[in-house]
């Protein structure tokens, strides 16, 4: 089975080619002028694709975070799910209150449910509004256990209502024992 040829090998057989035809038919350029036009082609299309690549890139989403422990840890605001990753940035944490109103906000829902939705629902519940790392680290938390479905943009509770807060309330024991590494992306 022959191998498919990269955009790249493409244009420079291309421009091997219109060499060879330069080279040998000196009186004969409309070989040389049709070749001329399908390497532009293949140059314009190659560099379309590294223009692309790059603003995906830089458009698309960040990179992930090579490694993140989660343990339980006390705050000025009462034991709280931390999240620390392996770089310098302070950690997140995200306080038992704002944990279990997420929870509870993801548990009632049998639909997925986008980002801000829990975040206005979470607060609405504690009647405060929540920093987007109280709601953030909780749900990487559960997704990594896989508590919880994420797919773009959108959470949904793996399992029955009981069985994923069963779950949330089993993943806050464990971090509060141990520390939950997250698997390398």
């Amino acid at each position: 089975m022959k191998r498919a040829k990269s955009a790249s090998s493409d244009w420079q057989s291309q421009l091997d080619e219109l060499r060879t035809l330069i080279e040998n038919a000196p009186a004969k350029p409309r070989g040389a002028l049709a070749k001329l036009k399908q390497l532009d082609a293949s140059v314009q299309k190659e560099i379309e694709t590294i223009e692309d690549a790059r603003r995906r890139r830089i458009v698309g989403p960040r990179a992930r975070v090579r490694a993140a422990i989660y343990t339980i840890e006390d705050s000025p605001r009462g034991p709280a799910l931390t999240e620390r990753r392996d770089s310098d940035a302070r950690p997140f944490k995200c306080p038992k209150a704002a944990y279990e109103a997420v929870a509870a906000v993801l548990a009632e829902s049998k639909v997925p449910v986008g980002f801000q939705d829990i975040k206005a629902k979470a607060s609405k519940r504690l009647r405060q509004e929540l920093p987007d790392y109280a709601i953030r680290t909780p749900l990487r938390f559960w997704s990594i256990l896989g508590l919880v479905d994420h797919q773009q943009a959108r959470f949904l509770r793996v399992g029955t209502k009981a069985e994923f807060l069963k779950g949330a309330r089993a993943a806050w024991y464990q971090a509060s024992t141990e520390q939950i590494k997250a698997p390398l992306p």
